[in-house]
């Protein structure tokens, strides 16, 4: 692996956004008549099937579990009594759009939501989607996804970490601006911070959050992939004791377009596929035992069911995939019981997976991570947790997109810069030879680059 790096600036050239990094896909069908497989199984309709107006029931909107053939949308609507449905185009104006049903309606908090599978899709092709309630389509809040690449291909992703519930902060409008493939936020969506089992409440703090309008716009145009930290699963430094525990677990599967998890209640582990990388998100507060425990065998920040599945995605990743992203909503780099709420409390599960990725030669791994409420970088050199050294890959954070700076976890070998209104991007630089370029910014809501980092 070979790297260069900048402590204050953005990558050499500036920041690569998605449309600078992928091609167009003239050829995949964008605008053509709609027909399988360019759009989902179901019925066409004339552009005048629907009206279109401003539709107050409509709370908001968002996508997200999105591969080269599929995407999720999940929409609540306060009317319990309504006919709703999804259209969706590939033009941004709905020239014959498809009516799609919900394929599941959940009123596990009010008001309800649809959950629409839109399936049967072009790789790597622009299709809009807008709610129809009644009849009414309302374009004013229409959302938009891309579709993945298939096999080789470059992008770029944005992700953080860290918001005071309902924020509206001109960063959600500076990671939009950026038109990331998709957004990844690897915790504290919220800081409702509740620490009872009350499904009404968890679904409050969402609420505020997703129709604040700069988060809003964000998700409605970038799909979302999210696990939770410790204030959206439930009290700060939260773990499997949260008395909240079963009511974030069913919140999350009645709103949240996920990818697939292992099962219908616990923990929401989950990855997928984007062009040659493989994206790994791990649940850190399901399954956690409380910190102040003996460390040993026994303490687990993964659980054990979960700890044999992320050993076996990275095996099954490890040679299929150039590149394997950890999204980690936990500072893996700290000293043991150094700072509060991180892997250093867990030192033994922490050198545990790092000998599993010595031991079993893992390649082409890198971490996402959050909590700390700043950008840090480390090229590996920190790295150091197995028994004979190593596994040295590289971490990076990205946060708080709106809250107050702060430091944790560390030493990193490109500093850390604490700070509010911050976020990082991914660019993926892959055009099918045996080496992937990674590129990291992190970024300010002013779009100034703070760090950066470059490796292949």
């Amino acid at each position: 692996m070979t790297a260069s790096s900048d402590r204050s600036a953005a990558p050499r050239g500036g920041t690569m956004s998605r449309r600078e990094l992928v091609g167009k896909a003239g050829a995949l069908g964008i605008g053509a008549a709609l027909a399988p497989p360019g759009m989902p199984r179901g019925a066409a309709q004339p552009a005048t099937a629907a009206g279109a107006g401003s539709l107050p029931a409509l709370q908001w909107v968002w996508s997200g579990a999105v591969t080269d053939r599929a995407f999720t949308v999940k929409a609540a609507v306060d009317r319990p009594t309504a006919a709703v449905q999804l259209a969706v185009s590939m033009t941004e104006e709905f020239g014959d759009p498809h009516l799609l049903e919900p394929v599941a309606s959940s009123a596990v908090t009010s008001p309800p939501v649809h959950t629409f599978e839109i399936g049967n899709l072009l790789p790597d092709t622009d299709y809009w989607y807008a709610v129809a309630i009644d009849g009414v389509r309302d374009e004013t809040r229409k959302g938009h996804v891309r579709t993945f690449p298939a096999g080789a291909a470059s992008f770029t992703f944005a992700f953080a970490t860290c918001a005071q519930t309902g924020s509206n902060a001109e960063v959600f409008r500076t990671i939009r601006d950026h038109a990331p493939l998709f957004f990844l936020c690897l915790g504290d969506f919220h800081y409702g911070d509740v620490d009872e089992n009350a499904p009404d409440r968890f679904r409050a703090a969402y609420d505020a959050s997703m129709t604040a309008p700069n988060q809003d716009a964000l998700h409605r145009q970038i799909p979302i992939a999210y696990v939770w930290d410790d204030h959206d699963f439930g009290a700060n430094n939260a773990n499997r004791t949260s008395p909240g525990r079963e009511a974030a677990q069913a919140v999350y599967r009645q709103i949240m377009p996920h990818y697939p998890l292992a099962a219908d209640t616990g923990p929401i582990y989950q990855a997928f596929t984007v062009g040659r990388a493989r994206v790994i998100l791990t649940d850190l507060r399901s399954d956690r035992s409380p910190e102040d425990e003996p460390d040993g065998p026994d303490k687990s920040i993964l659980g054990s069911a979960q700890k044999a599945w992320f050993k076996q995605e990275l095996l099954a990743a490890n040679g299929r995939y150039p590149l394997i992203i950890w999204g980690c909503s936990q500072p893996w780099i700290a000293p043991a019981k150094g700072d509060t709420d991180g892997w250093g409390h867990y030192p033994t599960e922490r050198r545990e997976i790092a000998n599993f990725i010595v031991d079993n030669d893992i390649q082409g791994l890198m971490i996402v991570s959050g909590d700390a409420h700043a950008l840090a970088i480390d090229d590996g050199s920190n790295n150091q947790y197995a028994d004979d050294g190593g596994p040295g890959f590289p971490v990076f954070h990205a946060a708080a997109l709106d809250r107050d700076g702060s430091e944790k976890g560390g030493p990193y070998s490109l500093g850390i810069y604490p700070g509010r209104g911050q976020f990082g991007l991914v660019s993926i630089v892959d055009d099918g030879g045996d080496a992937i370029e990674v590129v990291w910014s992190g970024r300010n809501d002013a779009d100034e680059g703070i760090i950066a980092h470059r490796f292949t």
